[in-house]
């Protein structure tokens, strides 16, 4: 990350308006750090002072394991500025620093299956595609609790009485699958969520189509929602 001075960037309409929706529990990368951050706390407050040029300012808490940043937003006549301030770190080097926000990514958190443990847990996982295709139940992270034995069921069953691991949902990064549909006959060939996936590395969509033979590449679309298939 580059350190920068609190007032020096201005922010573009669409990182404002993704910073304006973010809600307590969503799951945050911010400037693609490695962390994976958690938002505890919002506090969105307007600003009076007329010998102040800022209007407003909306101020996320965000927690990662030990460290506790805060990723700020502050409305001026005409544009916004975003600032993310450390407030807690154990990395020395860090404390008291503010950075640039570059890039914000809010975590998909629902897929229409998940992965849960067999006993008590206050933890979901997306559900591994390559197990998943034999029929077998494990977490997407490679991780999960050591000897526990995972079942699939359906994300509404365990939210919001689950979290959903922060493993799962940087590194499974699940993008929705729109109707294919064979170009010949429109019947509709496959639909659901895809996981794991380099977007900028597909073009299209190898398909033979049951009903009329037609065997060639299609194109389809991605949305930035979420993926394993349906």
């Amino acid at each position: 990350m580059a350190v920068t001075d609190a007032t020096d960037a201005g922010v573009d309409p669409a990182m404002v308006e993704t910073l304006q929706t973010i809600e307590t529990g969503d799951v945050l990368v911010v400037n693609d750090d490695t962390r994976t951050w958690e938002v505890t706390d919002i506090v969105e407050r307007a600003i009076d002072d007329p010998t102040d040029d800022r209007e407003s300012k909306r101020v996320l808490r965000l927690s990662s394991k030990s460290a506790v940043f805060g990723l700020e937003l502050v409305s001026y006549p005409g544009h916004y500025e975003a600032s993310l301030y450390v407030l807690e770190s154990p990395d020395w080097t860090e404390d008291g620093q503010v950075f640039d926000v570059n890039e914000v990514e809010v975590l998909t958190q629902r897929v229409p299956w998940v992965v849960v443990s067999g006993g008590p847990a206050d933890k979901y996982h997306f559900p591994d595609p390559q197990a998943a295709a034999y029929g077998e139940a494990a977490p997407a992270c490679g991780a999960g609790n050591q000897g526990s034995t995972y079942r699939i069921t359906r994300c509404n069953a365990v939210v919001p009485a689950y979290s959903g691991c922060k493993d799962c949902l940087r590194h499974a990064k699940p993008v929705s699958l729109q109707p294919v549909q064979c170009p010949d006959c429109t019947k509709v060939i496959c639909q659901g969520v895809l996981q794991r996936v380099d977007l900028a590395a597909i073009d299209g969509l190898l398909i033979t189509c049951p009903r009329c033979g037609f065997e060639g590449t299609v194109e389809f679309e991605l949305d930035s929602g979420f993926a394993g298939i349906d």
